[in-house]
């Protein structure tokens, strides 16, 4: 009997070893060798420590920097075998204004992470890569877009899309979704009043932006109660900014747009208060 205990408690130790190693989520992807194919035609295997890489050469003349960070790690059912994979998003950096991303899916397979298909990304605007997250055995991924003459420094719309993972290539399914990254609505005083006060929700590294009309020589006073959000305002003036808030006179008369940004690591619920005196 005792040594039917044994073997059945040495099983239990056996299978629970095996699943632990067979668990994607217990691979540490901020602690990683990764095949990054930004800074070039072929892969380049490339060891983050605690999610970053980063390396200088003196050249002829210059030096020649690299950088490379993990920025995203997510998991889901990507190939509809019921079982996670992970999804890990980077960006590159060679020493000037681009980033550039990309994304690796990985599965695990003989209890090590296998990689089973790349995410091509883009440079910031130009289709950087935002996050993703899976659903019914599909594959979502949120990427920046420029919009209508915009630039490379400056997102100023998401785009959706979907994918099926077949043949370790990722196959678009669906059609293309596009949501404004700063979604605008003008401010309506209250008659009698010269100010307001609201809350606003704002998805993680989405913002929200806010006309009002006044004229010149007033001054506008903006205000939120968290620094986890940023406010500023996208017309040209002299503005003072304060914490968590800013002051300007007012230069002409017309439409001044405030931009509010979420910084934090997830959605933020913001109170903003905004007065014109």
């Amino acid at each position: 009997m005792k040594c039917c205990v044994l073997i059945f408690g040495i099983l239990i130790l056996f299978v629970s070893g095996v699943s632990a190693q067979s668990d994607i989520r217990k691979v540490d992807f901020k602690n990683f060798t990764y095949p990054i194919m930004c800074i070039g035609q072929k892969p380049r295997n490339v060891t983050v420590k605690n999610g970053e890489f980063s390396e200088e050469k003196q050249e002829d003349g210059y030096t020649d920097r690299f950088y490379f960070n993990v920025f995203d790690v997510a998991y889901g059912d990507v190939t509809g075998d019921q079982v996670d994979e992970a999804i890990i998003l980077g960006s590159c950096n060679t020493g000037g204004t681009g980033n550039f991303s990309e994304g690796f899916i990985y599965a695990m397979k003989s209890d090590n992470p296998s990689l089973i298909g790349r995410i091509p990304g883009g440079d910031r605007a130009y289709g950087g890569l935002r996050e993703t997250r899976t659903e019914a055995g599909k594959l979502v991924v949120e990427s920046n877009d420029p919009g209508p003459g915009g630039a490379a420094c400056c997102p100023q719309r998401i785009l959706t899309n979907q994918y099926r993972l077949t043949g370790g290539k990722l196959v678009k399914v669906g059609k293309e979704m596009s949501r404004d990254l700063y979604p605008t609505e003008r401010i309506k005083f209250a008659a009698g009043t010269s100010g307001k006060t609201f809350t606003v929700d704002i998805p993680r590294q989405e913002g929200k932006r806010y006309i009002v009309g006044a004229r010149a020589g007033q001054t506008l006073s903006v205000s939120v109660n968290t620094d986890q959000a940023s406010i500023r305002l996208l017309d040209e003036a002299d503005v003072k900014f304060g914490v968590n808030n800013f002051l300007v006179k007012l230069p002409r008369s017309g439409d001044y747009t405030i931009e509010l940004q979420n910084n934090a690591d997830g959605p933020l619920s913001v109170e903003v208060n905004v007065k014109i005196q």
